[in-house]
């Protein structure tokens, strides 16, 4: 049993550390511009957001680990298959994580992200 709890130990880790390590080869910033029609693109401080959740999975949930695309790689304009559009995908993912911000800093608003 105590090999066990070892081994899972170093598992875990090694995964964590994966996440950080690869956290701090972030490019600063990000900018979705893919579907774009009446709002101006949103460009956002990625870096800071891969330190903040550590774990890059959480947002590019298909890709390896140093091996993460653009969103738009996988969700297009219009859904395709199991791929949810990308507006849509960016809408929920972002405005859920962003309302739980205790700080009450994060963007929610249209208009706070697509900046004129």
């Amino acid at each position: 049993m105590k090999k066990f709890a070892m081994l899972l130990a170093v598992v875990m880790v090694a995964v964590f550390s994966a996440g950080v390590i690869v956290a701090a080869d972030a490019p600063a910033k990000a900018t979705v511009k893919d579907v774009q029609k009446s709002k101006p693109a949103v460009t956002f401080e990625h870096k800071a957001h891969a330190d903040r959740i550590k774990n890059c999975a959480e947002c590019h949930h298909k890709d390896a680990a140093g091996k993460e695309q653009k969103c738009f790689a996988c969700h297009k304009a219009e859904k395709k298959g199991d791929a949810v559009a990308l507006k849509d995908v960016m809408h929920k993912k972002c405005k859920d994580c962003h309302s739980k911000d205790a700080t009450k800093k994060a963007p929610t608003k249209c208009d706070d992200c697509h900046k004129k």
